[in-house]
């Protein structure tokens, strides 16, 4: 007799469970009859988190009727759990989980025949770093400078965040470059702390990542393909139940049978002058239409909407665009890789893979800059793909992921030789590719039946 296993979401706001929901903290109850003590006050709960552009977005739907919506009430209009966080965890009772932090951030109310309550949410991020507007000014010694790590907070500093110990990360070969590279001046105008710290890596060769897993932060990561970095890529198939990802790390993941419900890999050659100046102080006010990759949705339409405003583009803010155009300069002393790994940022940008499957145990935390591996099933080569968006979704008693990743263009050829050559040794070891390959070694790696087991920590 086997067990049925399916993925799980939690949502809590502030300590009172919403998806197990008995009112509790002076919130009223809702369900009445004990049988159903316990029931979902939420649905449809989705996250999206992107490497660059966006800051992490999420929602979901609450119980339309009567007492539910006087329950929602009593949230909004308490100053108590307005200030406290609403805490979303997909994961398996047996297996990984991700845990995504975010803050109220509006709401969508539809009456009539079709009763809806739609909650969005933001990471704490959106005002923790791109609320101020400030001009900045850092000057160092002409000779010996300053390093870019030691620049970049003190830029944290001067925005009075210094209080956030953990906001700002950086990913081991980010922190080894900008522990090493100096420079003398950098200067910022008009700037918001978001977009002063993404202008500040981008001139390291490095891109910003707002992460709200666990915690908000703000995460520097250098390029994957550049070869002088050497990024350890961890087996997320090695993670113990009840563990939650890294956000600084990378963790690797195999694809093939039994994982992919669609994938599609598109490479278009793009010309050597392709823009690289759409950074977060060159874009115009005026917001695009959100689109999240890996669904279809046609874009919302606004009727107040000015003839002849031109939309902003995708930046690389790690909270999307910044509300005023600024400029910033840096003058650097010792930077020297700074060009090639610029240019390797941009080259990983040019083949593009978007994956949409059922939320299996192995794929639960994958996130941005994690790397997906997808081999030839005769074990000659393996592709090495860089995530660059995630979105899970909950609908309908199941859980959807959708990935969108980047690389280099080049069929079979690993941007990194290492890691490339160790998750085909995994492949094969687990007996995924090469003349021992099964269908039920794919639904042992999918399922993690083999691996190892912790009890499960609740939240």
């Amino acid at each position: 007799m086997a067990n049925l296993r399916i993925p799980r979401v939690r949502v809590f706001w502030g300590d009172v469970s919403l998806t197990s929901y008995v009112g509790g903290g002076g919130a009223p109850e809702v369900f009445s009859t004990e049988g159903e003590r316990g029931a979902p006050i939420v649905y449809d709960v989705s996250v999206t988190v992107n490497a660059e552009a966006e800051s992490p977005t999420g929602e979901f739907k609450w119980d339309p009727t009567g007492p539910g919506f006087a329950a929602y009430e009593f949230f909004v209009t308490s100053e108590e759990y307005m200030k406290k966080t609403i805490t979303v965890e997909f994961f398996y009772p047996d297996g990984k989980k991700i845990v995504f932090i975010f803050v109220w951030a509006g709401q969508s109310i539809n009456y009539g025949n079709n009763m809806e309550i739609t909650v969005k949410l933001v990471s704490e991020l959106a005002g923790l770093i791109n609320a101020n507007i400030r001009s900045t000014a850092q000057a160092n010694d002409e000779d010996k400078g300053a390093t870019f790590l030691d620049s970049m907070k003190r830029t944290q500093k001067q925005y009075g965040l210094e209080k956030f110990k953990d906001l700002l990360k950086f990913s081991g070969q980010a922190e080894k470059y900008a522990s090493k590279a100096t420079l003398i001046s950098a200067y910022g105008s008009d700037s918001t702390f978001g977009a002063n710290i993404a202008n500040t890596a981008k001139q390291m060769g490095a891109s910003t990542f707002g992460s709200n897993i666990g915690e908000a932060s703000v995460i520097i990561f250098a390029p994957y393909s550049y070869k002088g970095s050497k990024d350890e890529v961890i087996d997320a198939s090695s993670l113990q139940a009840g563990q939650s990802p890294d956000p600084t790390k990378r963790y690797g993941y195999i694809l093939g049978p039994s994982i992919i419900d669609t994938l599609t890999r598109t490479a278009i050659w793009k010309p050597p002058q392709q823009d690289n100046t759409k950074t977060p102080s060159s874009q115009l006010v005026t917001q695009a239409p959100k689109k999240d990759k890996g669904r279809i949705q046609n874009p919302t339409s606004n009727p107040q909407e000015k003839s002849g405003t031109t939309a902003a583009q995708a930046t690389t803010s790690p909270l999307g665009i910044t509300v005023n155009k600024a400029s910033s300069n840096i003058q650097a002393l010792n930077n020297p890789e700074a060009p090639d790994r610029q240019n390797a940022l941009n080259q990983e940008k040019a083949a593009d893979l978007q994956m949409s499957t059922f939320l299996c145990p192995v794929l639960v935390g994958i996130k941005p800059y994690d790397i997906v591996f997808v081999p030839s099933f005769s074990g000659k080569f393996i592709e090495d793909w860089i995530v660059d968006s995630v979105s899970y979704t909950q609908s309908n008693g199941k859980i959807t992921v959708a990935i969108g990743a980047n690389r280099v263009i080049g069929t079979g050829t690993p941007m990194q030789k290492a890691p490339a050559d160790k998750f085909k040794a995994l492949a094969e070891g687990k007996k995924l590719i090469g003349a021992n390959a099964s269908l039920e070694s794919w639904d042992e790696y999918a399922w993690m039946s083999s691996s190892p087991k912790a009890p499960v920590a609740e939240t």
